[in-house]
């Protein structure tokens, strides 16, 4: 008898450690389980991180860039080749998950262990379907997969960068609008200029006083400033959105100085009696002739376009001058139609100069100027298609300033990351 308690026991004690040891390897796959969970998390924040440091470098040095093209300012180059493009190319080789294409960064002892990051476009299209490689409101989510060991976690991060035009005007000092100047805004990717389709989003900011007088003189959109709004007119003119007075003053970096030495006058085709000094940097247009800008970047020292004469870019170009940029005796033909795709950057640092940038409308003005420390003056009652940042703005004559919504889409330095959040199942 006492024979069998003693295997009754064994036998229950053998169970016993059966189930505790089964109890213990569950609880050590557990472990392991968890373990792998937290390390892809990890590897998913790291790429996140890495994502973004990458895209704030790539902003570090705006509105000094190295080339000109159509999608090289926004996020429309990180969202190229399925959100891998610009900034990302960096941060790793290529990979596809299922039919998705990610940049992909390993560490770890696995092949496929790391992280996988993309960049992937909001709803930003005020009509129609989105398009997921255009980037319309310097807003992007980047998502990032961990993997490491098998486990998986996934993580998401919005990117918001800060727009170089973000209002058809802005000024540093006042604006002051007269004669029955008016703005509106359109966005160029949607189709050229149209009264009849325009919208009311050609906000203006000063970090001075803003000025509106004439009877029809009209800002159709909001007009901000951190001084006063003056503007006496009736319905339907003067500010048709809201105006808003002791608003914060904005900060906007100047430009560098582009040269010496300047544009060696590659590119540049010159119209018959037209003249480019590349020592000097002087570009003088006068008598009729068009000249011609091949798409980049170029560096003038000064600009005067006169007697008739035509400007004419096809393809993105940026314009650097260190000096006055006068270029209301002639006109501007910039035939793709964006103002994104023709800026003239001024670091001529004049705030008195009234020939600091003078620019006069026409049927294919489309352009953005960024002169943060000198005086832009647009004149004559033609039509302005785009953005003007200057030190002081004036429109006068009745000049028509319609704000090109493609030119917000425009970087400039820096950007904030937010709306961090782990994507679970």
């Amino acid at each position: 008898m006492a024979l069998v308690l003693v295997l009754l026991v064994i036998a229950v004690l053998a169970l016993l450690g059966v189930a505790g040891t089964r109890s213990a390897q569950t609880e050590l796959q557990m472990g392991g389980k968890d373990m792998l969970g937290r390390q892809a998390l990890s590897a998913a924040e790291a790429g996140i991180n890495h994502a973004y440091s990458l895209i704030n470098a790539n902003t570090a040095n705006r509105p000094n860039a190295p080339s000109a093209c159509s999608t090289c300012w926004g996020f429309d180059s990180e969202l190229g080749s399925g959100g891998t493009g610009g900034a990302l190319a960096s941060l790793g080789t290529t990979a596809t998950l299922g039919s998705t294409s990610y940049r992909f960064r390993n560490f770890g002892s696995g092949t496929a262990d790391g992280y996988y990051v993309q960049a992937v476009d909001n709803f930003d299209e005020q009509s129609g379907a989105n398009n997921p490689a255009t980037d319309r409101d310097v807003r992007i989510s980047l998502v990032s997969r961990g993997r490491v060991g098998g486990a998986e976690r996934v993580v998401t991060a919005l990117v918001t960068g800060t727009s170089l035009f973000p209002y058809g005007i802005f000024s540093k000092t006042t604006i002051t609008m007269s004669g029955g100047s008016f703005t509106d805004s359109f966005d160029s990717r949607d189709g050229a200029y149209s009264a009849g389709t325009a919208s009311s989003h050609g906000n203006v900011r000063a970090n001075g006083n803003i000025s509106l007088t004439g009877g029809a003189t009209t800002v159709k959109g909001d007009a901000t400033s951190s001084g006063t709004v003056t503007a006496a007119q009736l319905p339907p003119y003067g500010v048709t959105g809201t105006a808003t007075n002791g608003a914060p003053p904005l900060t906007l970096p100047s430009v560098p100085a582009c040269g010496p030495p300047y544009s060696s006058g590659a590119g540049i085709t010159l119209g018959s009696g037209q003249t480019y000094v590349s020592s000097t940097g002087v570009l003088t247009m006068q008598g009729g002739p068009t000249t011609t800008l091949a798409g980049g970047t170029y560096c003038f020292s000064a600009i005067t376009l006169g007697g008739g004469s035509v400007l004419s870019v096809s393809s993105a170009v940026n314009i650097y001058v260190t000096g006055e940029a006068k270029l209301s005796g002639g006109s501007i033909a910039n035939t793709t139609l964006n103002a994104s795709n023709l800026k003239l950057f001024s670091s001529l640092n004049a705030p008195t100069d009234t020939n600091g940038v003078v620019v006069s409308g026409g049927t294919s003005t489309y352009m953005s100027v960024y002169a943060p420390d000198t005086v832009v003056t647009v004149s004559g009652t033609s039509d302005f298609y785009g953005s003007l940042i200057g030190y002081k703005v004036v429109p006068s004559g009745g000049s028509k300033i319609h704000f090109d919504q493609a030119s917000a889409s425009v970087l400039g330095t820096g950007v904030a990351l937010s709306a961090w959040h782990e994507v679970r199942n």
